[in-house]
């Protein structure tokens, strides 16, 4: 159990994708942002196709956590300067600016897409067990994404204001 498979999108699979307006500088990024920057263009994001990293960004999508999300470079992208989602600690990782209310359904709906893509990937290689396990975990963002709009999230038990780890 446990195996990871390679970004899909290297091999030319489809995957989901999040619209965010980055601003490049050389090779590398120096900005993104969910709305409109100076001198940023959109371009479509992919999502990452790891567990923990899906997992944090359906989390912070459904409002259960207050991290941050970030954009960097997709490793191993020879066919171009490929970009994706990721959380805190990645290497040349740039952190997305502004508010995430607006894309949030759209990021936990694509998050669950990327989980349901990796069960269908383990599934056509004959893994059932694996492929069981992803759908699982597809379900369970379903579920925070639900249990989120009846107001078990971390913005609506503080009323978008700091409380401190704690919630109702």
């Amino acid at each position: 159990m446990g195996e990871e498979i390679g970004h899909p999108a290297l091999t030319g699979g489809p995957w989901p994708v999040i619209g965010v307006r980055v601003r490049r500088e050389g090779q590398g990024l120096r900005a993104a942002s969910w709305r409109p920057a100076p001198h940023a263009a959109a371009e479509d994001v992919l999502l990452p196709s790891t567990w923990p990293e899906l997992e944090g960004l359906a989390r912070i999508a459904a409002g259960q956590s207050r991290a941050r999300v970030y954009v960097r470079v997709l490793d191993d992208a020879d066919a171009g300067p490929l970009l994706v989602l990721c959380l805190r600690g990645a290497p040349g990782a740039v952190r997305v600016e502004g508010p995430l209310s607006p894309v949030a359904e759209t990021l936990t709906a694509r998050a669950r897409a990327a989980v349901l893509r990796v069960a269908a990937v383990h599934r056509e290689a004959d893994r059932a067990e694996e492929a069981q396990v992803w759908r699982a975990r597809g379900r369970q963002i379903l579920k925070d994404r639900r249990a989120a709009r009846r107001g078990r999230s971390v913005r609506t038990a503080s009323a978008g204001l700091p409380s401190l780890g704690q919630r109702r």
